[in-house]
């Protein structure tokens, strides 16, 4: 017969129940006792009067936003519904079963008061404590970025702004009806929904609006040091890094991307050494510009065959020295083919130009870091599948910052975890050895003593064959040919 639905009976219960011991339940534990939570609470302490009402606890509000970006829930109504269910998460935030939570709207709030700042200096915390526990952290880094879905359409409310002019001031001064023209000359299309994104669009893509969040990681442990957003990708967000790490930065690895004079003369200014591929500038297959030496106390350049090119002018609107050579010494040179297919040859130079000579470009050093940084571009994928990083949560460019530091913070919170299972598993094998060495030596002492008992048995004692044996016992039967099993 079809089994009835059971009646639930109600149950008088004094104890507070147990979460299960799941894997969920297993990983916030070792992240409880793995990091310290109190100078969270002391940062945050600041941006609270110290008269009013008490506000939720900073270290609880800090853990909920981390459960929600550790196991990938995506809005801050889902969170709240999440951790009002489960038990393991109400253990981690050190509530009972009967206590209420936080509503969802509290996080809008507590974002907006911390602010970016806070976050990432959370962040640079947790690399510190990582670092106590015993990760090693070297002085190289790695630098990249991706992009990310801004909360904004091409359809949506789109105004064109003068490339160079500030966006916000543009938008008052529209709105307040001073700028009713349409802007001439080159223009970027942005959503007043939300200013701080720019339309981008990757290879063979969509142009959308996007925001780019990029990450600061430290090449042997993979940790993520600092993490930050913009609008564009561009190579100024590395000095920043630079400037914000929490470590000394010695090394740099990027893309071709960063290879920007000024931004590399910075970092070299900063004493860091950057490995950044060549853009290869050089599109026509004449020679290039590296084929030409520079002449710093002169100013200016030395050709193939020795001849100089004086500078000329200066653009400041393309930050461009010129530089060019006499009529007549291109005149008959055997080099003009493969230089030149104009009159004389002209040479420019950028600004901050020894930045971009002094990159390393080439060796084992280069090959090696050029590796690791392809390694770490799976941060980025890891951020997008597990951690929240697929589309910006909030509007503005300081909520993508946010967003961007919480994805790190629990990024580098998986990676301690691991590490702490890595020497764990290490000392018990180190452990084990030991034992297994003492094992290993009794094993060979017993052997050696069996060798020599059988050498002095077969030495002294009564042979081991059993004829022989026989033989010495009754020596008529040892002379008796063996029986056989089938009789004719």
């Amino acid at each position: 017969m079809v089994a009835k639905p059971k009646q639930r009976q109600l149950q008088l219960v004094f104890a507070e129940p147990r979460a299960p011991e799941t894997s969920t339940r297993k990983l916030l534990r070792e992240i409880d006792r793995l990091v310290d939570w109190r100078p969270i609470r002391e940062a945050a302490a600041g941006y609270f009067s110290k008269r009013g009402r008490p506000s939720h606890d900073p270290v609880v509000m800090v853990k909920m936003m981390l459960v929600g970006y550790l196991f990938g829930i995506g809005s801050d109504r889902a969170l709240v519904e999440e951790c009002s269910d489960r038990l393991s998460f109400r253990e981690f935030l050190g509530y009972g079963l009967a206590e209420s939570l936080p509503v969802h709207s509290s996080f809008t709030e507590w974002r907006h008061r911390l602010g970016s700042e806070f976050f990432r200096e959370a962040l640079h915390e947790i690399v510190r404590q990582c670092e106590a526990a015993g990760m090693e952290i070297s002085g190289a880094r790695t630098v990249d970025a991706t992009h990310v879905k801004a909360q904004a359409d091409k359809q949506g409310p789109t105004v064109e702004v003068p490339r160079g002019v500030d966006v916000d001031e543009f938008l008052e001064l529209r709105s307040a009806g001073v700028v009713t023209a349409l802007p001439t000359g080159k223009t970027v299309p942005v959503n007043t929904h939300d200013p701080d994104a720019r339309l981008q669009r990757k290879k063979y893509g969509v142009a959308e609006f996007r925001f780019n969040a990029s990450f600061c990681a430290d090449v042997e442990s993979g940790l993520i040091t600092d993490a930050t957003a913009t609008g564009y990708e561009s190579a100024a967000t590395a000095v920043d890094h630079v400037e914000h790490d929490p470590f000394e930065v010695t090394e740099l690895v990027a893309d071709a991307l960063y290879d920007e004079a000024a931004s590399l003369a910075a970092l070299r200014e900063r004493g860091v050494t950057t490995y950044v591929p060549d853009r290869k500038r050089n599109s026509t297959g004449l020679l290039g510009s590296g084929r030409f030496i520079y002449d710093a106390r002169c100013n200016e350049y030395v050709c193939p065959a020795g001849k100089p090119l004086r500078w000329y002018r200066y653009r400041p609107e393309r930050h461009l020295h010129y530089y060019i050579a006499r009529k007549s010494d291109c005149d008959g040179c055997p080099w003009k083919p493969e230089c030149t297919g104009a009159a004389r040859r002209t040479v420019t130079r950028v600004d901050h130009a020894e930045g971009l000579e002094r990159c390393v470009r080439g060796g084992i050093r280069y090959r090696y870091l050029m590796t690791r940084r392809r390694v770490h571009e799976h941060l980025n994928n890891i951020g997008k599948r597990d951690h929240c990083l697929r589309r910006a949560r909030a509007l503005g460019l300081d909520g993508m910052r946010i967003q961007a530091a919480l994805t790190a913070i629990a990024i580098d919170l998986k990676k301690l975890l691991r590490w702490a299972k890595r020497t764990r598993a290490k000392a018990g094998v180190l452990a084990l050895g030991l034992s297994a060495s003492a094992v290993s030596a009794f094993r060979g002492l017993r052997r050696a003593l069996q060798d020599l008992r059988g050498t002095l048995r077969r030495a002294t004692g009564p042979p081991r064959d059993r004829r022989a044996a026989c033989a010495l016992s009754d020596p008529a039967r040892a002379c008796r040919p063996p029986a056989s099993a089938h009789p004719p």
